[in-house]
């Protein structure tokens, strides 16, 4: 694709019902001018996520964390030749991250945004230009319905850590094994896209690889890092029902939490998850390997036996 993009659309309850946050651009030598999206282009290597919610932030003054993930645009705009360039917008359900009374807007640069506000759903219809954005209008709420609410469990897997045959100790060494260079380089790169989230903690195996990789989250957004020894490999085999009780009592609590762990733990974990899933995508979504610095978010709603993953999304960096 030649030119990347993200946006949000973010909701809340309003008075007379839901309402959602639109943008006006003003007419350029290029472009006419439009109501749409909060959104804007990626920065070089940056994850669509964070430019969803760095661009969100830039464009409106709001701060947000992201829900589940929207169908994605594809067109083309002009530059690159005849046929133009094709650009690609992903998109995000989002939320404000602060108390309702702090929804206040205000317009970036009059050059780029002229107007900033908040809509119900019959009168964003008939302001969004593109018949595009109608599309993802209709997908986020349906019927015109506020979706119901959903809080994120993340499933981490370790950065890139020094491989087991070059670090001494043999298995007695492995609580303190670390991430290589290319590993701490991972983890502070998941710190921004950890933060697009509403979560409450950092929870890990102690073994040095998995706090190495939650410590640059944890320094950027203030989240506690809780230590759980039964995430480590060796409790593991020694008792895989602990491992995945840990996951249990986070979906009983409600409690949006980072879990970052080892390959070999990793699966019973996503095990637990894919039992509440009730749509076959979703399961599917949710139980597939997970890559050295790579994670999943399962957006779940309820808690206790209650609790259902109703969407998940993949993650690397």
């Amino acid at each position: 694709m030649d030119v990347e993009a993200a946006g949000c659309v973010v909701v809340r309850a309003g008075r007379e019902g839901p309402e959602v946050l639109l943008v006006h651009r003003p007419a350029t030598a290029t472009r006419a001018a439009d109501w749409s999206w909060p959104k804007g282009k990626l920065e070089d290597g940056e994850h669509p996520a964070v430019a969803a919610v760095r661009e969100t932030a830039e464009e409106t003054g709001l701060r947000v964390h992201l829900g589940v993930a929207l169908p994605e645009q594809g067109y083309r705009v002009p530059g690159g030749g005849p046929g133009g360039l094709r650009k690609r917008v992903r998109y995000w359900l989002a939320r404000p991250a602060g108390p309702a009374d702090e929804d206040a807007v205000e317009p970036a640069d009059a050059g780029e945004i002229s107007e900033v506000g908040w809509f119900g759903w019959r009168a964003a219809r008939e302001l969004l230009t593109y018949p595009a954005d109608v599309a993802v209008l209709e997908a986020a709420l349906p019927a015109g319905e506020l979706p119901p609410a959903t809080w994120p469990l993340v499933v981490l897997r370790h950065a890139r850590a020094v491989r087991r045959t070059d670090w001494p100790g043999g298995a007695e060494g492995e609580a303190s094994r670390p991430l290589l260079d290319r590993g701490h380089a991972q983890a502070r790169d998941l710190a921004p896209l950890l933060g697009c989230f509403d979560l409450r903690a950092l929870l890990t195996s102690p073994w040095a690889r998995c706090v190495q990789t939650v410590l640059p989250a944890a320094e950027l957004t203030g989240l506690p890092v809780q230590e759980e020894p039964a995430l480590t490999e060796h409790a593991f085999r020694a008792d895989p029902d602990a491992a995945r009780a840990v996951v249990g009592h986070l979906l009983d609590a409600a409690r949006p939490v980072v879990v970052c762990s080892h390959g070999p733990v990793l699966p019973d974990l996503q095990a637990v998850l894919a039992d509440r899933a009730e749509d076959r995508r979703v399961r599917t979504q949710v139980s597939g390997k997970l890559d050295k610095a790579a994670l999943l978010v399962a957006h779940v709603t309820g808690r206790g036996a209650a609790a259902r993953v109703v969407a998940a999304q993949r993650h690397e960096v």
